[in-house]
This record gives structure tokens, C-alpha cells and sequence, in this order.
């Protein structure tokens, strides 16, 4: 009895000597501690810092070796950023759930590496997406609507789905588009045309995402190309002419920046009138968006000069159409006065009075064979790389032989 009274006096005895003699060491080494502590702390930040910059250097330096394995990856955004893929997850999927630092941190790594979430991998993981994207400059007109059209007619026969964006004739908004496509897990993209940004083109390679060009017969190495050449398409409008005695040419071409095929159909048009002995200086151009009210603006310009010109190449049915309407609003004789050449082949071509005078393009031919390019195996696609289809001139009224 005694002995159960005293346990518990003894241990009361032996915690309070320990307070009087351990606390005033415990108040002196506490701001050692504390100081030790935040060096360690700040040391680690710096050595992860250090670490992330060493991974995006050597991620530069691969260059060559991102396009091979596929380009940035979820793990090395998370890397990076000092965080797990988890976070990164939910950061790029909108997750408000995350630290408003590290949500930063994650957004500021991606941008960095250039990280862009590939939304074919994910439905690979169960399925393919059986999905094509498309990105054409413009709805208006119809210009592009025949060749979506057998694009699309061509590709739903194997169940396969369409996403049609636009560009705008803009090569950087064409990017943006490119991404969301990306995004969305196409497993195939058409372009239209050869020239676009080389980091769309990258983003397609990393993301082992097939490309095939239209209104174009030039592929490139990684790109396969179904079109026409729009040199040989220009070379035809001036040697029609120049058949039919013409010695005063003219021409509006579309805007020609960031547009291979206006800038190809301009070079054959005046390479041909060299050939054949007129000056490319005294042959005017001038370029229009491919609107009507352009055209109508552009043929006034040329009517307005000194050299008047008897034969004038379009490079569209629209901007030919404008220039028709121009001529009728003057009292100009079409084509007695001036013959007018368009390209394209639309249904406005048939509408103008006279019926307008053009060179066809094989556009629903080029949907349906870019398709079939689409689907084919890869062996199959060896041979279907490079297609060069004809173009065919359609003559109406609005040309005529030059009078003398």
C-alpha cells in the first residue's frame, strides 16, 4: 500500500526535475533549430529548382529524340513542376481542387515543354477515335465545300467521323485550331495547301498524327500530298489566252503571304507570258481576299491604268465574278473589251452574264482520295503519297479572240 501511494509521487518528482533542468536548453537551442531548419528547406527548394532546369535543358537538347518518342509527356510536365502526374491531371482537366501555386507551377511547365495532351493516346488506351480533323481556310463561298463533301462522303462509308475547323487564311489561328484538334484525339488531319507553321507540323509528328495536304501536289518528307499543281494551273490561263491573240495581260490573285497555291497559280501565269516574250514587269497584279466586292475593287485598279489590259486571269471565281460586275456598273464589253479568266469552277461561274470562262478544280476527286489515303494501311499509303490530279479548262463566254 505504501508503495502504490509513492509511484506516483516519485514520477511527478522525476518529470518536474526534468523541466527545470532541460527547458532553459530547449529555449536556447530554439532559434538554432529554427534557423537550421528553414537553410534545409530552402536548400531543397533550390536543389528542386536546380533539377527542374537541368530536365528542360536536356529536354531541348533531345530535340530530336521528342519527335521520336512522341514529344513532352504527362510525367515530364509533373517532373518539371515537382509534382505527381496526378496533379498534372487535374490541373490541365480544370480540377479547382489544387494549390493555386502549384496549379501555376504546372501550367508554366507544360508551356514550357511545349506539353500538348493527346486525346488519341488517351482513347487508345481502350479504342480508336476513328476521328479526322480537317482545317480549311473559309466556309464562304463553297470554295472547299466540294472537296469536304467527298472527303466525307468517302469516310463515313468506314464509319469514320469529320471535325471541320477553319483558319481564316491565317497560319497562326491555324495552329490553335491544329491544337484542339490535337486535343479532341483525331487520328488524322487534311490541310490545304504546303505552307503552314512548322510547329503544326511538329505537333502532328510528336503526336504520330498522319497529314496530308490538298490543293497541292508537293509532299514532303513526313506529309503526303492529293492535288493539282497550281503552276501548270496558271501556265494554262496564259497560254488560253495568249492563243486567242492577247498581248495585254493582267491579273488579281488572291492574297499571296502564307499561301502557296495564289502564289503558285501567280508564278505560272507570268513564267508562261515570259516564255512567250512579254515582260512580267509590264503584266500588273494586284491581290484580293477572295470576296466579290475585292474583286469588283481590284478590276477598277486595272481599268483605271494607262496600259488597259485586254485579258485579265482571276485567281477565283469570286474575285472574276467581282470583276465582271465592275465592268457591267463601267459600260465594259465582256469580253469584247477584256476577257476574264476565273478559277475554281463554282456554281457562280455559271451564273455571271457572260457564263464565266475557268479552269476546273478535281475537288470532290481530291476529298475522296485523300480519304482513301486516310484509311489505307501504311504499307497501302507507300504508293498513295503523291497524287497530282488534272485540272480542266472550261470555256464560256466571258472570253473571246483579242480584236485587232
Amino acid at each position: 500500500m505504501p508503495l502504490s501511494i509513492s509511484l506516483p509521487l516519485v514520477l511527478r518528482y522525476k518529470l518536474r526535475l526534468c523541466e527545470i533542468v532541460f527547458t532553459p536548453f530547449l529555449i536556447a537551442v530554439k532559434p538554432i533549430l529554427k534557423g537550421f531548419v528553414k537553410e534545409r528547406w530552402c536548400s531543397l527548394q533550390k536543389r528542386n529548382v536546380s533539377s527542374g532546369k537541368r530536365f528542360l535543358e536536356n529536354r531541348r537538347i533531345r530535340g530530336s529524340m521528342d519527335i521520336e518518342d512522341g514529344g513532352a509527356k504527362l510525367i515530364d510536365v509533373a517532373r518539371l513542376a515537382n509534382c505527381s502526374p496526378a496533379t498534372v491531371s487535374r490541373v490541365l482537366n480544370g480540377n479547382p481542387n489544387v494549390n493555386e501555386v502549384v496549379r501555376d507551377r504546372v501550367v508554366r511547365a507544360a508551356r514550357d515543354l511545349g506539353y500538348v495532351p493527346n486525346g488519341s493516346a488517351r482513347a487508345l488506351r481502350s479504342t480508336r477515335t476513328r476521328l479526322v480533323g480537317a482545317i480549311i481556310p473559309t466556309l464562304d463561298h463553297a470554295i472547299y465545300a466540294t472537296m469536304v463533301d467527298g472527303l466525307q462522303a468517302r469516310l463515313s462509308e468506314k464509319d469514320v467521323s469529320l471535325i471541320i475547323n477553319t483558319s481564316g487564311y491565317d497560319i497562326d489561328h491555324e495552329y490553335e485550331q491544329a491544337r484542339l484538334l490535337v486535343e479532341r484525339g483525331v487520328e488524322s488531319v487534311v490541310l490545304v495547301g504546303s505552307t503552314h507553321r512548322p510547329a503544326t507540323l511538329a505537333m502532328f509528328e510528336q503526336k504520330r498524327i498522319n497529314y496530308v495536304y490538298t490543293y497541292t501536289s508537293k509532299a514532303t518528307e513526313a506529309g503526303a500530298a492529293v492535288g493539282f499543281d497550281n503552276e501548270k494551273a496558271g501556265r494554262t490561263a496564259a497560254r488560253y489566252l495568249l492563243d486567242l491573240g492577247h498581248t495585254k495581260f493582267a491579273m488579281i490573285a488572291g492574297i499571296t503571304q502564307d499561301n502557296d497555291r495564289a502564289a503558285g497559280r501567280r508564278d505560272g501565269f507570268l513564267n508562261e507570258l515570259e516564255r512567250s516574250g512579254i515582260d512580267q514587269g509590264m503584266v500588273p497584279v494586284v491581290e484580293g481576299a477572295y470576296r466579290l466586292d475585292d474583286g469588283r475593287t481590284c478590276m477598277q485598279r486595272l481599268m483605271d491604268d494607262v496600259r488597259r489590259p485586254t485579258a485579265v486571269f482571276c485567281g477565283s471565281d469570286i474575285l472574276a465574278a467581282g470583276a465582271i460586275k465592275y465592268c457591267h456598273a463601267e459600260g465594259i464589253a465582256v469580253p469584247k473589251e477584256v476577257s476574264v479568266v476565273g478559277f475554281d469552277n463554282l456554281e457562280i461561274a455559271e451564273l455571271t452574264s457572260p457564263e464565266l470562262t475557268t479552269l476546273e478544280v478535281p475537288a470532290r476527286d481530291m476529298g475522296r482520295i485523300a480519304a482513301d489515303y486516310i484509311l489505307a494501311s501504311p504499307s497501302q499509303r507507300l504508293h498513295l503519297r503523291q497524287r497530282e490530279l488534272a485540272i480542266r479548262l472550261i470555256v464560256r463566254g466571258s472570253t473571246a479572240v483579242v480584236r485587232r
